[in-house]
């Protein structure tokens, strides 16, 4: 992977938790967790993916930057105060295509191999799973005649 591209996935990554945040408003947690939405793996990814192909501190910083100004976001709005969001939604993957969706999937397992800790390849993985899902990935991928005949497997 390139440095232009890693660059790009970090900023791919940020606005996903952007959008997370836009989309679930004060139901997301920063703290990790498996069972609330959290935006918490997000902020471990950028700085990952940022550690992993040597890119400057000041990019992985910026996106940070924007990931805690959309927190005080929404912190602000669950006080009752007016608060505009960091980016606008036209400007974020609320509704990401099958081929956003596997680029970054793709980069996030193109980083994990990058990686020498289990646990950071663990974290990358776990991301590209929770985005291919919530981001409906199977939804898709068109099946040949053959396929649609098979019974429905679930995932995970």
């Amino acid at each position: 992977m390139t440095t232009e591209r890693a660059q790009e996935l970090q900023v791919r990554i940020t606005k996903e938790a952007l959008a997370l945040m836009v989309i679930h408003g004060e139901s997301v947690s920063t703290a990790p967790s498996e069972e609330d939405v959290s935006v918490a793996h997000f902020e471990e990814a950028v700085t990952l993916i940022g550690k992993a192909w040597n890119l400057p501190a000041g990019d992985t910083t910026e996106s940070l930057d924007l990931i805690e100004r959309e927190k005080d976001v929404l912190r602000r709005i669950a006080a009752g105060e007016s608060a505009s969001h960091v980016l606008p939604e036209s400007e974020l993957p609320m509704n990401a295509t099958g081929m956003e969706t596997l680029d970054n999937v793709w980069d996030l397992f193109e980083t994990a191999v990058q990686m020498d800790d289990r646990e950071q390849r663990t974290a990358m993985f776990k991301l590209a799973s929770e985005l291919a899902e919530c981001q409906n990935l199977l939804d898709w991928i068109e099946k040949t005649a053959a396929e649609r005949k098979l019974p429905e497997i679930a995932a995970g």
